[in-house]
């Protein structure tokens, strides 16, 4: 009978690699010498196991890093130094374990930077006629529970103001004129029909008070090309041009920096339509100042053109 063959197998260690503290105590010796707060690490490291101190040691890195973050950004405020709770969160910044209360005040911070930004804004508001809305956006900020409400409300204030100034622009006293008799069809619009047009050429807007179903496409491209031709003509020989008559049309003209009108009018001209116009224009100039001096031709960027000729055309319906 064969007999077992017998031997020694090698064993394999199982014995884990004693845990070496020393490169945590160097961490606690070097915070410690920052002057940062490290009594409870030290007392860990004594009686804590090494998974815990491990994990203690990592997530006091990582909030010291959000305390630095923190601490750059508060120093950047307009803050008094000498202010109880500016001076207690300076002890805060080198105990990590209070990270959760910088972060309050940091929030604070934020909050009083942006009332101030809001309430600087507000000042530039012209708010004649709107005192009202004004003094309750005022008292919001004195109190303030929502900030995105109160910015949101200083938008629309603005809207609303800038929607005054547009209409009031073209507020005039004229003489009054005597009453359609009643039952009789309305006088037509001084204005039919209101280009904008680009110095380089490209028809930015065009609008017209002729029902859509009335209104030959074929007719306005003909007159943007003749109005195109002439404005061209005037710009390379240094004219000013102010009249142009095409196919039975009076059309005024009137330009700026950047772009010229062209307004087709029933009846004659009279001086004023000019400065209408020219109003509207120098009003569109400042609105899209960056797009006219940084132009590529894109007329998508140059938004609610629209509001221009509406203006223009409320405009002239006080002259009728």
């Amino acid at each position: 009978m064969a007999k077992k063959k017998t031997g020694t197998k090698s064993k394999r260690s199982t014995s884990k690699k004693k845990f070496d503290s020393s490169e945590y105590s160097d961490k606690l010796f070097a915070w410690l010498s920052e002057g940062y707060e490290v009594s409870e690490l030290t007392e860990l490291i004594k009686n804590g196991s090494q998974t815990k101190i491990k994990k203690a040691f990592s997530d006091y890195e990582k909030n010291m890093e959000k305390l630095r973050v923190l601490e750059e950004e508060i120093n950047e405020q307009d803050v008094d130094e000498e202010d109880e709770r500016y001076m207690e969160i300076q002890e805060f910044l080198k105990d990590p374990s209070k990270l959760e209360e910088v972060e309050k005040y940091a929030d604070m911070f934020r909050d009083h930077t942006r009332i101030n930004e809001l309430k600087a804004e507000l000042a530039t508001l012209n708010i004649s006629g709107f005192e009202k809305e004004a003094k309750a956006i005022i008292d919001d900020l004195d109190n303030p529970e929502d900030l995105d409400k109160i910015e949101a409300d200083i938008k629309f204030l603005r809207k609303r103001i800038k929607v005054k100034f547009f209409e009031s622009a073209f507020e005039m006293e004229l003489s009054p004129e005597e009453k359609v008799e009643k039952g009789i069809v309305s006088k037509p619009p001084l204005a039919e029909t209101i280009f904008f047009i680009h110095r380089d050429g490209t028809l930015l807007s065009v609008k017209s008070k002729i029902p859509p179903e009335k209104l030959s496409k074929k007719l306005l491209s003909r007159m943007v090309m003749a109005i195109r031709e002439q404005m061209n003509r005037a710009f390379n020989e240094g004219e000013h041009v102010h009249k142009l008559t095409y196919e039975g049309h009076s059309i005024i003209l009137e330009d700026s920096n950047h772009v010229y009108a062209a307004v087709v009018i029933n009846g004659e001209e009279k001086p004023i339509m000019y400065k209408i116009i020219l109003k509207a224009l120098q009003i569109m100039e400042r609105k899209y100042a960056n797009e006219f001096n940084n132009w590529t031709g894109d007329r998508k960027k140059l938004r609610e053109m629209e509001k221009y000729s509406t203006a223009i055309f409320q405009a002239f319906e006080k002259l009728s």
